[in-house]
């Protein structure tokens, strides 16, 4: 990345500024001043144009200026609710104020508190914006709500409190004391425990903090391990954490004293700001990390006293108080992206998804693709393929971290070409033409990319190599590496890392941070040459032919190097650029290159630079005299908004100084004269640039010229075509459709009324958004003609997996079997039953839909689309699959099918051979077949009866066998009916249908009595259960009117059971009588044993004597 100070702005009366603050979401910007002073600015940057005037290029606009009087000592802490749109401000004698923006587009006071007297060190409103905790110097919190209700508050005695800070999910709060610690508590302030710091050494004098700071996840992590807590000390010391028990958090020394830190807006960078002491001087410096410790980049600052620093969103800018100014600091971020084949392919992250998104955006056709990569490190590319490296898979060793690692070679398209396991961390990512070059700190992979060579088409050998640096003698074969890294992975850790790589299809440099650049041989990977440099290296670039090498330093000092010199190595003196922060040579001149500095782009070849003009973009590619530019900054901000197609506008060609001077020559002199200047200077473009000029105006003798020099035949046939055309207005428009300006052909063809030239053209093009507009406007339209164009529409979406949307051109073009596919696709089968239901019958695509019906249960519109396409077989097939027996048995009726009772009986047998019996009566339920079913229960039940199971079960059972019993007379009841209205029966044949029905089944008698007596088991069980619930609630007399009723259900239960309990009700409420011939019923009963029957005798003895 990149930081550079872009704007000053002072406050009235040299009041120095004490706190600063960002709204991310309406873009002001807050300052605090000693005295009380509060301001409101918003400076704007331009949101249109191209990247000469949008973005941080763009001239910034001070739109809002306002001053907010209600504060009268220093202001100690400023928080924005940027949900509620309110600012909160506190000074230093405890008043805090709540402002909002009014109707006026002006901040008014909303709320006031001047109660307390207690400075107020700190204050964060919650993620949400619903609560906001206040802390006092002296220890008290207080929470309260967004409409100014308190929630709690508490008294922490036991030090000062420093700073507060909420955790992402607003469940804990953190506090930080002037001792140091930090304390941790839920959003009700109960004590919970201490965080564990582990960068302040034992023995060290304890620090101050500077700040407490919890990225809340609200725009993604970076990866899922990112640390999102980040804890500092004015000394320098700071820790970063994952969560409050992290249990191994980063250790960093910033060496400075802290006065502010601040994440930005994705948690992707972490802002310190503060200054170094060197003799009596103070420098103020900021400071920028990773998410993991790493050094980013360092911002020094010319003042006296920093006091604090805030981003705004998106990053792309940084708002900094120091003395009695505020800063602003525009940012150049180092996105993971690279250009390939008119490709930008770019990632970015989002809160939805716990994978990256990378995309790939065809600048030519606008089309996109997408790839999700969980865990992504490195993107680089070149020629035709780019290189994706992330985490595969997380180690779990608590000594030795065995992460793995994957490398993804893909296309324009991203599709993976090929893909290989690496055991160290992807940091930095080089491709050329036949090599993709991959390096962490202190290794480098070299693979080879495979494709197909030689007109016999023969398939490249697999290359992998690896380099360690530090020993640079040492080569490995790929596998012959694998093994020892895993063995020992602290072998790569280094104190000199990598810091860039460039190269070419004959030569690898790598260049370290102490300033040395080593240079390898390709494929043979050995070291070549030494290059040593007075600085440390931040980024290198090597031209086309390998001849000429860009070297950045950290502090943006850019200088070239000779290559090829058999002299000591120096730089090339006449070229040195301060401020820089990107070089990208030009693919088909050595000599020319463009260099970003700051917010301008300057194109230079040799040592002649051209004149720096606004960019505010990312440079694609520098080739025929011309430079692509693509601004990512906007491309970010259009994501974050949710919109996912990045528009064509984003993409920004300049001109090099040549080609512009010869278009600024074609519009004063004649052509004649400006090839005579280009032959001067010669180059394609050019001339090619010429050739257009020409044809435009319509001078054939020129363009024929241009068109020589650069051995385009196809351009001379077009002019010896073109010659043939007669009318002007033809000839324009062959003209703009060679130039590839489809545009301004239809314009030509529509002003010359004739649009079906127009229609031919885009039909032509495959541009079938503009074929409906043109048949819509005129009436050149016929219906096969319209459906064409519709049926493409369709074609457009259904490829690009939009099967609703391409649903909607298939219905007005009537393409059934499309929209066959879409419907399926989308599971619409509502749509899909009324589109089997608008089809003839017989027609191919029934059967299609038939089969889709059933493969998702639905049986109805299953048969009925079988049925229309007479497929009865396969309809009753299906209906069997499904258990859909109701339905297949009446199928088998309608169409004479004799086999499916005989299957049905089967299947049933099988399910009662497997001991499946309730899967068996299942079946026979589906089907309709419901004694058959209650057969098999009844069974079921008698057996339970003889066993020791729940009376409740029992009577269940029975019960059920009643329902299904019933349910077999509906039916047979019904179908009677229909048999009546179908034909008229005689008495004979209703009564033969009576005696059927009595008998029907294999167990002829027993079907009968089944029929006649299904209920008795049940109101046996029944009234048993009934007597036993009266009698345990002491209602004997009940209790014995229901014990009376079994004895008509003697057949049912056990005789002994049954006068036992009336014995016992009879006995309970004095019922003698009834108990006496209970007594004698179990005395005669032959079944009940000789000893029974003597305890029966000498109880009735005992009851009745």
């Amino acid at each position: 990345m990149f930081v550079h100070l872009a704007k000053r702005i002072a406050m009235p009366n040299d009041t120095p500024v004490t706190k600063c603050g960002w709204n991310v979401i309406e873009g002001y910007v807050s300052a605090g001043c000693a005295d009380g002073l509060v301001k409101v600015l918003k400076l704007e940057i331009p949101e249109v144009g191209d990247a000469r005037t949008r973005g941080v290029a763009g001239q910034a606009q001070l739109t809002k200026n306002q001053t907010l009087e209600g504060h009268t000592n220093t202001i100690s802490s400023i928080a924005w609710n940027e949900r509620f749109g309110k600012l909160t401000t506190a000074d230093s004698s405890g008043t805090v104020i709540v402002w909002v923006n009014g109707p006026q587009n002006e901040f008014v006071q909303d709320m006031l508190n001047n109660r307390t007297k207690n400075r107020i060190s700190d204050m964060k409103w919650n993620s949400n914006g619903q609560m906001i905790c206040i802390g006092h110097e002296d220890g008290n919190v207080i929470i309260g709500s967004v409409e100014g209700s308190r929630i709690a508050g508490k008294s922490l005695r036991d030090s000062k409190l420093a700073k507060v800070e909420w955790s992402p999910d607003s469940h804990l709060l953190l506090f930080g004391f002037m001792r140091g610690e930090i304390h941790i508590y839920d959003f009700k302030l109960n004590y919970i425990n201490q965080i564990q710091i582990f960068c302040i050494r034992e023995g060290v004098p304890s620090a101050e903090i500077a700040g407490i700071e919890w990225y809340d996840g609200r725009n993604g992590l970076m990866t899922m391990n990112s640390k999102s807590l980040v804890i500092c000390y004015e000394n320098g010391a700071m820790q970063l954490m994952s969560r409050e028990d992290d249990p191994a958090p980063i250790i960093l020394d910033v060496d400075m004293h802290v006065a502010s830190i601040k994440w930005n807006d994705n948690g992707s960078m972490l802002a310190v700001a503060g200054y170094q002491l060197t003799g009596d001087k103070a420098y103020n410096f900021i400071h920028f990390y990773s998410p993991w410790g790493e050094h980013l980049r360092s911002l020094k600052v010319t003042g006296k006293s920093i006091a604090d620093c805030a981003w705004e969103a998106h990053s792309l800018r940084l708002v900094i108080a120091i003395d009695n100014f505020i800063y602003f600091a525009n940012c150049r971020l180092d996105y993971k992206w690279c250009y390939i084949q008119d490709t930008v392919v770019y990632s970015f992250y989002t809160c939805t998804r716990p994978e990256h998104i990378v995309v790939f955006w065809n600048t030519k056709t606008n089309e996109v693709n997408y790839r999700y990569v969980r865990n992504l490190l490195s993107l680089g590319g070149f020629g035709s393929y780019c290189c994706i490296g992330s985490l595969a898979e997380r180690g779990t060793s608590p000594i030795h971290t065995t992460d793995t690692y994957i490398v993804l070679l893909c296309n324009s398209i991203g599709v993976t070409i090929e893909s290989k396991y690496i055991p160290f961390h992807p940091i930095h990512i080089c491709v050329t033409q036949s090599y993709a070059v991959i390096a962490s700190k202190s290794l480098v992979f070299v693979l080879g990319i495979s494709g197909f060579i030689g007109p016999q088409m023969v398939k490249k050998q697999p290359y992998e190599k690896f380099i360690q640096v530090d020993d640079p003698t040492t080569v490995r074969h790929g596998d012959e590496l694998q093994l020892s890294l895993m063995a020992n992975l602290d072998a790569m850790e280094t104190e000199d890392p990598i810091t860039s790589l460039c190269g070419s299809d004959k030569w690898i440099f790598i260049a370290r941070s102490s300033g040395i650049v080593l240079r390898y041989s390709l494929p043979a990977c050995t070291l070549m040459e030494k290059i040593e440099c007075l600085f440390r290296i931040s980024k290198i670039a090597l031209n086309s032919i390998a001849t000429l090498m860009s070297i950045i330093d950290t502090s943006g000092y850019c200088m070239l190097i000779d290559m090829e010199s058999k002299e000591p190595r120096e730089d090339i003196t006449n070229f040195k650029k301060s401020d820089v922060w990107n070089v990208v040579w030009a693919t088909d001149l050595p000599d020319s290159f463009a260099v970003m500095e700051k917010t301008k782009i300057s194109l230079v070849r040799g040592v002649e630079v051209e004149e720096a003009v606004p960019c505010s973009g990312y440079v694609c590619d520098y080739n025929n005299l011309q430079v692509k530019v693509v601004m990512l900054d906007e491309i970010m901000k259009m994501h974050f908004k949710g919109v996912q197609a990045p528009s064509p506008d984003y993409i920004t060609v300049y001109d090099n100084k040549l080609l512009h001077d010869m278009k600024t020559a074609c519009e004063k002199l004649p052509l004649e004269q400006v090839s005579s200047l280009i032959d001067k200077d010669p180059h394609p473009q050019l001339w090619r640039a010429l050739a257009e000029e020409a044809l435009n105006h319509l001078d054939i003798k020129v363009a024929e010229h241009a068109f020589v020099k650069i051995h385009d035949y196809y351009g001379l046939q077009f002019l010896r075509r073109l010659q043939q055309f007669q009318g002007e207005q033809f000839k324009r428009a062959e003209i703009a459709a060679f130039l590839k300006q489809d545009d301004e052909v239809e314009k030509i063809y529509v002003h010359m009324d004739r649009k079906d030239l127009a229609y031919q053209l885009r039909r032509k093009l495959g541009d079938w958004f503009r074929v409906v507009q043109i048949l819509q406007s005129g009436a050149i339209a016929s219906d096969a003609m319209q459906n064409e164009a519709w049926n493409e529409l369709g074609d457009f979406y259904f490829d690009r997996q939009q099967w609703a949307t391409a649903a909607k051109y298939y219905e007005q073009s009537g393409n059934g079997a499309q929209l066959f596919h879409c419907y399926a696709y989308t599971e619409d089968y509502v749509a899909l039953e009324k589109l089997s239901l608008s089809l003839q019958d017989n027609d191919p695509i029934l059967r299609s839909i038939a089969d889709t019906f059933a493969g998702v249960g639905l049986a109805e519109p299953a048969v009925d689309a079988y049925k229309r396409c007479n497929l009865i077989q396969e309809a009753v097939q299906m209906c069997i699959e499904l258990s859909q027996w109701d339905m297949g048995i009446e199928l088998a009726h309608q169409y004479n099918l004799t086999d499916l009772k005989t299957l049905l009986t089967r299947q049933a047998k099988t399910l009662l051979d497997q001991n499946k019996p309730f899967d068996a009566i299942e079946l026979y339920k589906k089907s309709a077949n419901y004694l058959e079913a209650a057969k098999i229960l009844y069974g079921i039940a008698e057996n339970h009866s003889k066993e020791n199971r729940p009376l409740v079960m029992k009577k269940k059972m029975y019960v059920l066998c009643g329902l299904l019993i019933e349910q077999y007379r509906t039916a047979m009841k019904t179908t009677s009916r229909k048999e009546k209205k179908s034909a008229p029966i005689s008495a004979s044949d209703a009564l033969q249908g009576l005696l059927t029905e009595e008998t029907t089944g294999s167990g002829g008698v027993s079907d009968t009595q089944l029929l006649d007596n299904v209920w008795r088991p049940a109101e046996a069980y029944h009234f048993y259960i009934l007597a036993q619930r009266q009698y345990k609630s002491n209602n004997a007399e009940g209790a014995l009117r229901s014990a009376l009723t079994l004895t008509e259900y003697e057949d049912i239960l056990p005789v002994q059971t049954i006068y036992n309990l009336i014995a016992l009700c009879a006995t309970s409420c004095g019922a003698f009588n009834s108990a006496s011939k209970a007594f004698l019923k179990l005395e005669d009963d032959p079944s009940i044993s000789e000893e029974d029957r003597k305890e029966y005798q000498k109880l009735a003895f005992q009851i009745f004597l």
